[in-house]
């Protein structure tokens, strides 16, 4: 019992922490002058980022791991 009680609670900080995580890095979109260096798997599935549409989602977690990393260190 006490084994399932803690996977529980180590999948919610997961949830929990990659949601904030992906939210702190939704500001890469804000952000043109940062996608030069921040939107690598935006770089490799469209080439050159020119606008907000071609960032991908896991572009948001590499911005958050940068610029605000306690979430991503939670994950």
């Amino acid at each position: 019992m006490n084994y399932i009680v803690q996977y529980l609670v180590a999948l919610m900080i997961l949830v929990i922490s990659t949601f904030a995580a992906w939210y702190e890095g939704s500001a890469i979109r804000e952000n043109s002058f940062e996608w030069k260096y921040s939107a690598v798997f935006s770089k490799w599935f469209n080439g050159e980022v020119k606008s907000v549409a071609d960032i991908s989602q896991l572009d948001h977690f590499i911005y958050a791991a940068k610029f605000s990393p306690v979430f991503p260190n939670g994950m």
